[in-house]
């Protein structure tokens, strides 16, 4: 299993920045920033170490320390030139001291009690221009601890006993030291109160108004209450034990306010919110007649911090009587009635918390609820999220805290007296012996059975464990986490493999882990660097209609975001994702090669998207909701209807044939009509994977091992799968009609003639019967159709009917009917698609659609263009890429189009693939650019002679390429009777032919007699590796820019010379760092001197 885990460590700590002036010590000023470092600043650190700086660091290896320290920034200037920068990591410099117990040493050598893993880094490099070094270290320091809201403590514990520059020894202090001895290291400190200090948070005054009214005036969101004349002043004047409200001060300026209320509508909240996850709400009290209810602030002495419980939906029960006495029964919540705070003092805006928890002492839970549209604030990335339930309409988030989340928390191995502790917290599991054992495992040896080294931690809060965790040295597992983890994790997208010929290689094939399949697993990668890296959470309710290829492809694109994380994708589908089904299922359909179920295994869509299983059959724009079949209600804040097209029931002329009639005889409407009578049994229309499975149950339980008769109805190529599907299933060909309706003209299925001949004579020789022409007219003759057993149609001559024991209908592909009264009853503008505009949006700004269910506004003039002409896995990441500026901070909204740009239909690039196993065994490919979807297109020309084509179609080894006027592949036609290496040529797409070994000249000079052959040897499998497209980029830019440095006075072969050289250098280091997918190709790397 390959994975690739592209990120941009930037992103997200840029959106907490901005840019500020400094001044050097002769008063020349720099605006600049504070960013996360790049691997393209580099060159710029290297260039400001000098031997004061390894004096105190050490040998740095700048590259070493950009990927793998936990947090490290830049300094830079309005050019982007480097003007400092600083690496922090979670341990001391240097192998001082164990990294995981450096902890015991500092307290044991120096005053550093309060130092913890959780509130503490370390500096291991500061680099900075010389005159500017004091400024840009006070920058560096107040642009860190503002970022991060729990660091306290930045330390300097060095092995390297060397002079500080002076710039470092006014920022960082010496620490206490409480041995006689001095250990062997410098040890300074840095108090985030000197650089960044806690917001100073009181209770308001009456003289706080009018700065708290120019504050709430800056906000653009706030509730209209709020800038209602005297509200604030009433506000603060009403203050009492249930009613709070607070200022937060910086050198005794307002920069924030907060309201806080006892009076919460919990019956709503339970309503909404699923609390399922949280201790119930209320505190109930037991009280008997003559016992005086106990004081309000004395808490539960049995609620623990960390009490493990099975939470069941128990808030809404109603408590019962005992015999002792009644039952009190008492709201423990407060809540936020809203916060203001200036933008740039946000990160700090947990700063408010303990004043909250001291506000309401005797109440366990606070709540916030905030818009979906909201961007989430620092403050609420430290509480907890409550999930809204699948009834909520309300377009609010919910987040909680308990004050017993904000106390210390101790982090550490696991002891064999922690075994009760542990025993206890895990006993509502169902794992729990599989983990206690890996425990004992752990304790006695640490390793388990077979040799895996174990190791296990566990989290303390007042000494009391509340967390296990249990890590195995592995590279296959099987892991059982807490859905939490993966907010902390960075997806990784799965990787395209390449399809070897294992024979053809013998033993420098690559390895069994990479050649054999794997059970696919999606992937999420936890690391050091990443620790530190902040995500942007979107509460915005995007709600996606239909499991199409776009509509994956679209989620995808928005799951593998890595510094986002959306709380509310849904996907509203009939049958949900793409399961796991059997091969003889996916043979009934022809496929685009887009997802299988295995690659939407390997995608984090299960973990990320919520599934609302059925049919769209409503859309509410005023309320901003989605009626599916059910009656169930959907919120959005976002819309994306990506249905496509589907086989729809087709519906009976209902002609009178006892009298002669012909297709053209009939009227246009009886043609076009919807069926809404009685759907028959065994009557399949076939549109997923979820259909074919049920059609292939019903099949082979009520009709294989009979004698009626099959009927498949229908034009496209998925008549010919479904014809070979049964053929597969040990259904004779005599007992299959393949019925046709007529076709366009010009019309085909198959794009090359020599396939469709070659699949009509398999057809005719399985002896399957063609009937050509024919439009369905009845069912039994008129009468009940269930269950079906005889069809009649008209054709051009005399009609034709059938007995049929099942009916496969393929036929009448088009907007589903249910989608289409929901989006012309919504108003939405609708001309046989929803009509869009090139940026995918519809006539409503929350809505938004693509894929084969759209077409283009009629003001485009082009008809023949649509979504449907392009590859929907590209189309869906357009739309992912129009959308994302809604969401991603760091990204900038694109501006408006030019008025004359938005009048032309966007040109997709990539490639138009189908595929499907055919009658006659043929499994069969077609890779092609983008075209028009209709004859009005001026027709594709290829240049002369670039037709290659081996083997034919008939004897099942029929290779057809041809180039476009630039020698590029632009089709690609496969029709084998061995299964294809689809992966590998899919990859052949846009390739020029000469990269493809000079294939034209080859083909001409009669050298190449199997393309089959031709792209399987080992040369060609370097191709296909997934990184190729990034080393001809870097071949093209070393080309370019040999090309660049030439100058005329020199002869043409030097630097002809040089620049093959350094091509060649370029492709061995691909191959010796690729060498564990192409270890075919000779080793080059260089001996080894002893």
């Amino acid at each position: 299993m390959l994975c690739e885990f592209p990120y941009s460590p930037c992103a997200a700590f840029r959106y907490y920045v901005t840019m500020r002036t400094i001044a050097s010590a002769s008063g020349e000023q720099e605006t600049v920033a504070v960013r996360r470092s790049e691997s393209a600043d580099a060159q710029g650190i290297d260039s400001l170490i000098s031997p004061s700086t390894q004096a105190v660091f050490g040998r740095v290896n700048a590259i070493h320390l950009l990927e793998k320290a936990n947090l490290a920034v830049t300094l830079a200037n309005e050019s982007n030139h480097v003007l400092a920068h600083a690496s922090f990591y979670d341990h001391p410099v240097g192998d001082l001291v164990d990294q995981a117990h450096w902890e015991s040493y500092l307290k044991k050598h120096f005053s550093t009690q309060k130092c913890t893993p959780l509130n503490t880094l370390f500096l291991h490099l500061f680099v900075a221009q010389l005159n500017f070094a004091t400024a840009c270290v006070k920058e560096i320091m107040r642009a860190v601890f503002n970022a991060i809201a729990e660091l306290e403590y930045i330390c300097l514990v060095t092995p390297h006993i060397g002079d500080l520059e002076p710039a470092l020894s006014e920022t960082f202090e010496p620490l206490q030291c409480l041995t006689d001895s001095n250990p062997p290291c410098l040890a300074r400190i840095c108090h985030r109160y000197v650089h960044c200090p806690r917001l100073h948070v009181r209770q308001a005054r009456v003289e706080d108004h009018d700065d708290m009214m120019c504050i709430s005036e800056e906000q653009g969101n706030l509730p209209t209450v709020v800038d209602q004349p005297y509200f604030l002043a009433q506000l603060i004047k009403d203050q009492s034990e249930k009613n709070h409200i607070a200022v937060c001060e910086v050198d005794g300026v307002i920069v924030g306010f907060i309201s806080l209320s006892a009076d919460v509508d919990l019956k709503e909240l339970h309503n909404s919110f699923d609390f399922s996850e949280v201790n119930d709400l209320y505190k109930v009290q037991h009280m008997g007649h003559n016992e005086p209810a106990s004081p309000a602030g004395a808490r539960d002495e049995s609620e623990k911090p960390g009490q493990v419980q099975t939470f069941a939906s128990q808030q809404q029960e109603e408590p019962r009587l005992d015999e002792a006495g009644e039952i009190s029964k008492k709201p423990k919540v407060f809540r936020f009635e809203f916060l203001v705070i200036r933008k740039d003092y946000e990160m700090r805006s947990v700063d408010f918390i303990p004043y909250v928890i001291k506000c309401f002492p005797d109440l366990d839970f606070c709540t916030i609820t905030v818009p979906t549209l909201l961007p989430e604030i620092p403050l609420l990335q430290s509480l907890l999220r409550v999930p809204p339930r699948a009834t909520s309409l309300l377009l609010q988030e919910l987040y909680v805290f308990h004050p017993i989340g904000f106390m210390p928390l101790e982090v550490r191995a696991a002891l064999a007296e922690d075994q009760p502790a542990i025993s206890d917290l895990v006993k509502g599991l169902t794992l729990n012996t599989s983990l206690l054992q890996d425990l004992d495992h752990y304790y006695e040896a640490r390793r388990a059975l077979n040799g895996t080294p174990l190791q296990a931690f566990v989290a303390q809060v007042n000494s009391q464990i509340v967390g296990i965790l249990v890590i195995r040295d592995e590279q296959n597992s099987c892991i059982h986490h807490l859905d939490f983890i993966l907010n902390c994790a960075v997806p990784v997208r799965p990787r395209r493999q390449i399809i070897y010929p294992l024979e053809e290689l013998g033993i420098n094939a690559p390895c069994k882990q990479i050649t054999e399949e794997q059970a696919p697993f999606a992937l999420s990668l936890l690391s050091r660097k990443l620790s530190m890296e902040p995500k942007v959470t979107v509460n915005a309710r995007v709600v996606v209609v239909g499991a199409s290829d776009t509509a994956l492809s679209f989620l995808e694109v928005l799951c593998f975001c890595p510094h986002l994380r959306f709380n509310n994708l849904t996907l509203i589908s009939a049958h949900g994702f793409r399961g796991d089904y059997n091969h003889e299922d996916t043979a009934f359909l022809s496929t685009s090669h887009a997802y299988s179920s295995r690659d939407v295994a390997q995608l984090p869509l299960h973990s990320c998207v919520s599934v609302v299983t059925g049919k769209m059959v409503g859309i509410n724009r005023k309320s901003k909701h989605v009626l599916v079949s059910g009656s169930r209600k959907v919120p959005y804040d976002y819309l994306v209807l990506c249905t496509g097209l589907q086989y729809q029931m087709p519906c009976p002329t209902g002609v009178d044939l006892s009298q002669p009639v012909t297709n053209s005889q009939l009227p246009s409407q009886s043609v076009h009509g919807r069926y809404t009578g009685p759907i028959p049994s065994n009557l399949f229309t076939l549109n997923d994977l979820h259909d074919c499975a049920a059609a292939r149950r019903w099949l082979c339980a009520n009709f294989v091992e009979l004698e009626d008769d099959a009927v498949v109805y229908g034009s496209s190529m998925d008549v010919y799968t479904t014809v070979q599907a049964l053929l597969g299933l040990g259904v004779r060909g005599s007992r299959i009609h393949l019925v046709l309706p007529p076709a366009e003209p010009g019309a085909s299925c198959f794009s090359d003639p020599a396939v469709e001949q070659a699949v009509l004579a398999a057809v005719e020789q399985a002896g399957v019967k063609v009937h050509c022409n024919c439009l369905l007219a009845q069912m039994n003759d008129g009468e009940h159709p269930d269950p079906l057993s005889r069809v009649s149609f008209t054709t051009e001559a005399e009609p034709l009917r059938l007995h049929c024991g099942v009916f496969i209908n393929l036929s009448n592909r088009r907007v589903d009917y249910d989608a289409f009264r929901s989006i012309s009853g919504s108003f939405l503008v609708f001309d046989g698609r929803l009509v869009i505009n090139s940026a995918f949006c519809t006539s409503d700004s929350a809505i938004y659609g693509a894929g084969p269910l759209t077409k283009f506004s009629c003001s485009y003039r082009s008809e023949e263009w649509s979504h449907a002409s392009f590859s929907s896995r590209e189309v869906g990441r357009e739309l992912a890429a129009i959308l994302l500026p809604l969401f991603d901070p760091t990204l900038a909204s694109s501006d408006e189009p030019a008025p004359e740009a938005d009048r032309l239909v966007p040109q997709y690039k990539e490639a138009v693939v189908r595929g499907g196993k055919l009658p006659g065994g043929y499994h069969y490919l077609h890779i092609s650019r983008p075209c028009a979807t209709s004859g009005t297109a001026p027709p594709v020309k290829y240049l002369q002679d670039r037709g290659l084509i081996t083997g034919r179609a008939e004897t099942g080894n029929y290779f057809c390429l041809h180039l476009d006027c630039n020698e590029l592949v632009e089709t690609l036609t496969c029709c084998s009777l061995k299964p294809l290496a689809v992966s590998n040529y899919l990859s052949l797409y846009g390739k020029h032919q000469q990269l493809l070994g000079q294939l034209l000249s080859r083909y001409h000079r009669g050298l190449i007699h199997d393309l089959y052959s031709f792209f399987s040897q080992s040369w060609c499998l370097a191709i296909y590796h997934d990184r190729f497209s990034d080393l001809q980029l870097e071949l093209q830019q070393l080309s370019a820019t040999c090309l660049k440095d030439r100058t005329g006075d020199m002869d043409d072969v030097l630097p002809d010379a040089a620049l093959r050289a350094t091509l060649r250098s370029s492709a061995v280091n691909y191959l010796t760092f690729n060498r564990n997918l192409l270890p075919m190709f000779a080793s080059v790397e260089p001996p080894q001197h002893k």
